[in-house]
């Protein structure tokens, strides 16, 4: 038998073990993303009428960096499904959950550099003070996009992970839709949990 012949017939158990490394590396990506995303929006929740420390800044920033390596693992493996899919099947390039989620993981991208440029940096310049005091209404309601784009689109990628029904079926624009309908609902719910007592007796007497 020729070496030709032998990397032929190894070919599909090689395959299968760069998809079950894939795989293993896109589920901690998430894992990592999604767990930090959630517990880094339920602290910030529950401190935000409580004075910035910069304790509370070192875990902000230590809980972002998981984050950030959650989003790199994510790319990573994705970005290596994708050449898989060019060499051992490519009909399933063809599949529009595949390019929604790769739109949902550019956004997420895009809303991590501006975590990173404007939000983290914003809660250290509120050392001393409390997180949400004297703040614009659009800064507030920047921060609570921020916040709102990141849960929603690491929770978006677990679910059309989960649901291998949507394969080949549901268009790209009508997950997407799905998407931007959650982005909505997720901001309405964040906008009304995070409003103070205080601004709306102000909004009443005003």
């Amino acid at each position: 038998m020729s070496v030709l012949d032998l990397s032929l017939s190894s070919a599909p158990q090689l395959a299968s073990y760069i998809r079950t490394t894939l795989r293993l590396v896109h589920f901690s990506g998430l894992v990592l993303g999604l767990g930090g995303a959630v517990f880094l929006d339920l602290m910030l929740s529950r401190y935000r009428r409580m004075i910035v420390s910069s304790e509370l800044v070192e875990h902000v920033e230590w809980i972002s960096r998981f984050i950030t390596a959650g989003l790199l693992l994510l790319w990573a493996s994705g970005l290596g499904f994708l050449l898989l899919y060019q060499v051992t099947e490519p009909e399933k390039l063809l599949n529009p959950k595949i390019w929604a989620k790769v739109t949902i993981v550019s956004i997420l991208t895009v809303n991590g550099f501006a975590i990173h440029r404007f939000v983290i940096p914003f809660i250290r310049r509120q050392i001393g003070s409390a997180l949400l005091s004297e703040i614009r209404p659009a800064t507030k309601t920047a921060l609570i996009g921020c916040g709102v784009i990141s849960i929603v689109s690491w929770s978006v990628p677990v679910i059309l992970g989960a649901a291998p029904q949507l394969n080949f079926v549901v268009p790209c624009e009508i997950i997407l839709g799905g998407y931007a309908l959650l982005l909505v609902q997720g901001f309405i719910i964040a906008t009304l949990v995070m409003h103070d007592r205080r601004d709306r007796c102000a909004s009443i007497t005003a």
